[in-house]
């Protein structure tokens, strides 16, 4: 499932976006990977640099990955680093990546992998 976000994510609108993921992850099949693209937002606020915390976390208690697409924008991807949370979401800078990131029994193969050579 993709959400891609324009305009600003704040506390006047956060209520819309998490909606849509729990509609998506309320839906039939569940989704494993929910991307949330926020190339094209112009603001980002700390309610919605929340939300979306909230929403990986709640996205994980479906066995879903919530994934945060950048579009390597300036304003989102500041607001992820001051946060601190760019450390703990899932982030990538384009759809691309996100999409072939894998999921996360590739991550631990790869883990593996690395430790074993």
């Amino acid at each position: 499932m993709l959400l891609a976000l324009t305009g600003e994510l704040d506390a006047g609108t956060v209520r819309v976006v998490v909606g849509s993921v729990a509609a998506a992850l309320a839906g039939s099949p569940e989704p494993r990977v929910i991307l949330v693209d926020l190339a094209g937002l112009h603001f980002l606020g700390a309610a919605g640099v929340r939300a979306l915390s909230a929403l990986t976390d709640q996205a994980a208690a479906r066995n879903a990955r919530l994934r945060v697409v950048t579009g390597e924008n300036a304003v989102v991807s500041r607001a992820l680093r001051l946060t601190g949370v760019d450390r703990v979401l899932d982030v990538y800078p384009d759809r691309g990546a996100a999409l072939s990131a894998g999921d996360g029994r590739e991550f631990l193969r790869l883990t593996a992998r690395m430790w074993n050579s």
